[in-house]
């Protein structure tokens, strides 16, 4: 598993890109390869067919938040008819399209608030298609106040 300071994660909503950056966040990414067409060889049962390859990756996220920023946050995931992620390694930005598996738990009351909230994601894909959302933003790529969000 590979783990990651920081975080963006990008929102589609009625054709507007809205976004949300994390930057007191870890992500914890592990990349798995799975099939669609998986089956056993008629003749030599040992030897396994596999047709079809994607990725299911597992991504694990962990914000420490104010409670008004857990509150934009968890809107800004439930309104979303499409998520992405991104965030920087040393050599790269990388970018995954986002399902929502799991969410933290909706405190009650500020007061029981816990700071750091942990939530998880899948992500499927068979070929990633790197989108430019400097350019839709308009900023650049820097962290913090000039991000743009």
């Amino acid at each position: 598993m590979l783990s990651y300071d920081g975080f963006r994660i990008i929102k589609i909503a009625d054709g507007i890109v809205d976004g949300y950056v994390v930057e007191n966040g870890i992500v914890e990414y592990e990349p798995e390869v799975k099939y669609r067409i998986e089956k056993q060889n008629a003749f030599d049962p040992t030897i396994i067919i596999r047709r079809e390859p994607y990725h299911e990756d597992s991504i694990e996220c962990e914000a420490i938040l104010l409670p008004i920023e857990y509150d934009n946050l968890v809107e800004h995931l439930n309104d979303a008819e499409q998520l992405y992620i991104e965030f920087d390694t040393a050599e790269t930005t990388l970018q995954f399209p986002l399902i929502i598996d799991k969410l933290p738990k909706l405190e009650d009351d500020t007061r029981s608030f816990k700071n750091k909230v942990k939530f998880s994601f899948k992500s499927i894909y068979q070929s990633l298609n790197y989108i430019n959302f400097d350019n839709i933003f308009g900023w650049g790529s820097d962290w913090g106040e000039n991000w743009g969000f």
